[in-house]
């Protein structure tokens, strides 16, 4: 027995130093092996120094003038913050949860990388992590997420190099705003706001450890889409916090208890304004491509106002919901099956094909009273829709009949209907409906032609046509301004006569009689050009463009920023016949509320790229500032389209038009520094109006994206107007009420309103009349006054 111990212990001391060898020789070449890697891929490791000037995807923001955001456009949500930005209570959550010892390792975990090696060999699979941040940080910014040997091996050798080079605050922050959180969500303040819709200092320890866990499996682990997964990682950060001391037991515990309280937010946007917005990503795209686009990290601040562009969004909604009740109820927009057993479940599943559009929100209906009803609506909610919100509701025949007005709720509605619901103030409902006629508002501010608001529908996510820039519509008589300019360049005057007696033309090729008419059907006597274009009387305007001469007016009219070849040459031009945007409308008004000087109207400010350097400003057109007044900087001056006394007597002129004429209901904002003009197409196609003050000009436009009659009396007046007069409301809000100024070379007199001749002051027709100096009128002298009724050949038909 003891000869054989005696052997045995030489052989155990054999076999433990052949292991030993063998560990020794494993371990060489395992340092060979690695020594050889690193040689041979050291040279394509890319330069480290890079990383800090390295492009962070970023989205582009749309802005307005003052900062406050539209919209933004990309593939990745991501809000870059320094770290002094980032709360100590993340920093500390996240390196519990993801690398302890990053502030102590040389950018890589040897015991980690040992391990993760030893399951991969014995498992044959390249799954095992052991990422500490800088690894991560090394992954993300140079290399491909592919799990392969190579790649690993470039992990570890460039985290050795970003370790060396970068402090460890450095490769931190690029790690907080880089990793892929979930949901679109890049770097941790993005996360904030796509699950919590606050900014990182907002959010609370139970919050700050949920987005920490999100690294590891982002799809896996996120609280919107497993918030089971969510609340066991979160219980994980907890616990690695509680254990490395950073947070007390009873912090851990209110943390751990705490609901899984998010789901996805939307990024909040400040103003509603999606038109402009697709056009700054349209211009974008088109000066600086796709990708720079979206992922540039550029803020584009436009020239809107948030003010205007609100009251221009509320305007245009309750100008075409009134038209709405206006003509009736087209029915609901369809019927699904409803019972007293239906759920909510399914409610919301029968409304998942619906959005909300304008300020409307879809609802089934779920019950139908005398003179109520209840609605299960798109925000989960059931609403009661009282007798107020559904009496309007007379079923819709043509746009110029309705059928007999509702006794009582189930005259219009049933059980199942798929409604829209408008919210009128806490608790009151009413019945509605996406309206079919379209509308659009364009408001510029005249001393620079800068966009002020935008509107260019009900809402773009129902119908993106931006009828503001693209729709060709005829502008009915709110052209006739331009034509009446013109005259009063020739030499007439607001007084001058002109008949309203009946014209017969011919018109066309083939000679057809063109027999035009006022609105009104009456034909007048000779009529004062003030009170022409006041009462917006055809015969008068036609006679005043034959006065003036067809040719001339037409390339007068380019002075405004009209193209003469996109104008009619016939006597129907002063009646509107010439297709114009909405857009190019307001441009040419902008004449005359700046004091005749022509503007070019633009919607982008500036743009300033990911490092907040200005890279585009733009060069507006400015009108010269008055005498005395100093001038800062190399503006570039507008020019001189018509002459300033000819601007302020059209000025004056369509002041009458909302004193006296059909612009009358802008009387209700009680200012003195109004004009327009209101415009109306043939059969009530179009309906226009625009018009200034010395602040802003606006021009607002309704009627059906293919062009057919609004309805009888649906003329500028009715429905376009309103629009105008709530959106100047609130556009003017606070601003001085200041009377146009009257530059030099205009002289007054007393006329007689009849004959528009000088007369006595105390003649009962006496009344006072703006004049450019030198063409007062003479007593016996009749300017304007054309001959009887008479063949007029025309070569267009209106």
């Amino acid at each position: 027995m003891a000869s054989s111990s005696t052997s045995g212990a030489p052989l155990k001391r054999r076999l433990g130093f052949r292991l030993l060898l063998v560990f020794f020789g494993l371990f060489a070449a395992g340092v060979l092996t690695a020594a050889v890697t690193a040689i041979v891929l050291a040279p394509t490791l890319p330069p480290v120094h890079n990383i800090l000037r390295k492009h962070l995807k970023a989205p582009l923001q749309v802005l307005t003038r003052h900062g406050q955001l539209i919209a933004e456009f990309g593939n990745e949500e991501r809000m870059p913050v320094t770290l002094k930005q980032v709360p100590p209570t993340l920093i500390q959550a996240v390196l519990a949860a993801e690398d302890r010892s990053f502030y102590t390792n040389p950018g890589i975990d040897l015991l980690g990388i040992a391990r993760a090696a030893w399951v991969d060999l014995v498992t044959g699979r390249k799954a095992q992590g052991a990422s500490t941040i800088t690894m991560q940080v090394a992954r993300n910014y140079f290399l491909s997420p592919r799990k392969t040997f190579t790649r690993k091996a470039k992990e570890v050798l460039l985290s050795f190099k970003i370790a060396r080079e970068l402090t460890k605050n450095q490769i931190l922050t690029l790690y907080l705003n880089k990793i892929f959180l979930g949901n679109h969500a890049y770097g941790f303040e993005a996360a904030a706001h796509i699950y919590y819709g606050k900014p990182l200092k907002a959010l609370d320890l139970a919050q700050l450890a949920m987005l920490a866990g999100l690294p590891q499996a982002p799809s896996l682990d996120n609280p919107i889409d497993h918030p089971h997964n969510a609340r066991a990682r979160r219980h994980y950060v907890l616990a690695r916090m509680r254990a490395l001391g950073d947070i007390t037991k009873a912090q851990y515990a209110q943390a751990d208890a705490a609901p899984i309280a998010t789901r996805a937010h939307m990024i909040h946007y400040h103003v509603d304004a999606p038109y402009v917005a697709e056009m700054v990503r349209e211009y974008m795209v088109k000066h600086f491509g796709k990708k720079k686009t979206y992922d540039g990290g550029y803020r584009v601040y436009t020239t809107l106002g948030a003010r205007e562009q609100e009251a221009a969004d509320h305007a245009v909604e309750d100008g075409l919901l009134a038209y709405n009740i206006r003509h009736g109820y087209y029915g609901p927009t369809a019927v699904v099956p409803v019972s007293a057993q239906t759920s909510p479940h399914r409610l919301r599943r029968d409304l998942r094909h619906y959005t909300t559009a304008g300020g409307l929100v879809p609802g089934i209906v779920t019950s139908v009273g005398h003179r109520s009803i209840k609605a299960y609506d798109l925000d989960r909610h059931t609403v009661r829709v009282g007798w107020q919100g559904l009496s309007w509701a007379a079923p819709f025949i043509t746009v110029n009949a309705e059928g007999y007005a509702p006794r009582q709720a189930s005259d219009i509605l049933k059980v199942g209907d798929v409604i829209y619901l408008h919210h009128e103030g806490p608790g009151r409902w009413a019945l509605s409906q996406i309206p079919r006629p379209y509308a659009a508002l364009v408001s510029l501010r005249p001393h620079d032609g800068s966009v002020a608001a935008l509107v260019g529908g009900f809402d773009f996510y129902h119908d993106n046509f931006n009828n503001a820039i693209q729709a060709y519509r005829q502008p009915g008589s709110s052209f006739k301004p331009f034509v009446y300019s013109a005259a009063i360049a020739k030499g007439y005057t607001a007084a001058s006569l002109f008949s309203g007696a009946p014209i017969v033309a011919l018109s066309g090729a083939h000679g057809e009689l063109w027999r035009p008419h006022n609105y009104s059907e009456h034909f007048l006597g000779l009529t004062r050009m003030r009170v022409g274009l006041a009462q917006s009387i055809n015969l008068v305007s036609i006679r005043i463009l034959r006065a003036v001469g067809i040719r001339y007016a037409v390339h007068y009219a380019e002075r405004f920023g009209f193209k003469a070849s996109m104008l009619p040459h016939s006597l129907s031009l002063v009646l509107g016949s010439a297709t114009l945007t909405p857009l190019e409308m307001a441009r040419g008004y902008t004449v005359f509320a700046s004091g005749g000087f022509r503007v070019r109207p633009y919607f982008i400010r500036k743009i300033v790229d990911e490092h907040g350097k200005t890279i585009w400003r733009a060069k507006p057109l400015v009108v010269p500032p008055g005498p005395g007044v100093a001038i800062h900087g190399t503006p570039h001056f507008a020019v001189q389209a018509i002459s300033p006394q000819n601007a302020f007597i059209m000025t004056s002129m369509m002041q009458s038009v909302i004193r006296s004429g059909t612009g009358q209901l802008a009387l209700s904002l009680k200012r003195i520094d109004l004009a327009g003009k209101t415009g109306t197409s043939n059969h009530e196609r179009n309906a226009w109006f625009s018009g200034f003050s010395p602040y802003l000009e606006t021009t607002v436009w309704v009627g059906f994206p293919i062009p057919k009659s609004l309805g009888r009396y649906e003329v500028g007046a009715h429905a376009a107007l309103p629009i105008w007069t709530q959106y100047m409301g609130a556009a003017l809000a606070g601003k001085p009420d200041t009377p146009f100024a009257v530059p030099p070379g205009i002289v007054t007199a007393i006329i007689n309103r009849h004959t528009g001749l000088p007369c006595s002051p105390k003649n009962p027709l006496a009344m006072r009349e703006y004049f450019i100096k030198g063409t007062v009128p003479k007593k016996g002298a009749q300017r304007g006054v054309p001959g009887p009724a008479q063949s007029v050949r025309s070569s267009g038909l209106f």
